[in-house]
């Protein structure tokens, strides 16, 4: 049986795609970071579209404001995460998952436990509570799910799942000040969807 792969982490560090800068507040750089992290939550992998998205998904400092108010508006130090592991995470200082492969750190399990590899990985899971009971029951209920629905070849409904947002930006659209990184507007998850490029499921 195919193996469901949703909550297997990157095994290379995140290079970003986007570069844009100037915005006088840090919300602005939203829609950037929903495309940039591919609409889930860069520490447990949750996706946009497996619930409501309305105050459920937040811009986290990676190096938290208390630590360096300057990083601020700095979008190479804003990460797309749920309100979980944004709560958790707090003003705690975890490793960069644009510095480490976190697939290297951490493994889940297809039982929706969650296993440490390394420090790094120890770090990750005890500051962000990633074997919590309700952490491992929520992974276990959405991997039981899609397993259940590749059994029975149920492609729509896995799709339904495993799909991209309907609601993509168009970052060729936006106007921002500044951007370090222009080449990333055509690499966008609506313009790969427009050009063909973007996988029903991911």
């Amino acid at each position: 049986m195919e193996r469901v792969t949703v909550f297997d982490y990157p095994t290379t560090a995140h290079v970003r795609r986007h570069g844009p800068f100037g915005y006088q507040d840090y919300a602005s750089y939203r829609d950037w970071l929903r495309d940039e992290f591919e609409f889930r939550c860069v520490y447990c992998l949750k996706r946009e579209v497996w619930g409501e998205r309305t105050a459920a998904y937040h811009l986290d400092h990676f190096v938290p404001q208390a630590h360096d108010a300057t990083k601020t508006l700095d979008y190479d130090n804003l990460v797309y995460v749920c309100a979980s592991c944004n709560a958790l995470k707090a003003d705690l200082l975890i490793p960069d998952p644009c510095r480490i492969a976190y697939g290297h750190c951490i493994r889940v399990n297809d039982d929706g436990t969650i296993d440490a590899l390394n420090e790094e990985g120890e770090r990750l899971v005890d500051k962000l509570r990633l074997d919590s009971p309700d952490r491992t029951r929520f992974r276990r209920w959405i991997l039981d799910n899609l397993r259940s629905l590749v059994r029975n070849t149920e492609r729509a409904l896995l799709v339904s799942w495993t799909r991209y947002p309907e609601d993509l930006p168009d970052l060729r659209r936006k106007h921002e000040p500044g951007n370090s990184r222009p080449a990333g507007r055509e690499q966008c998850c609506f313009a790969r969807r427009e050009r063909g490029e973007l996988p029903d499921t991911y």
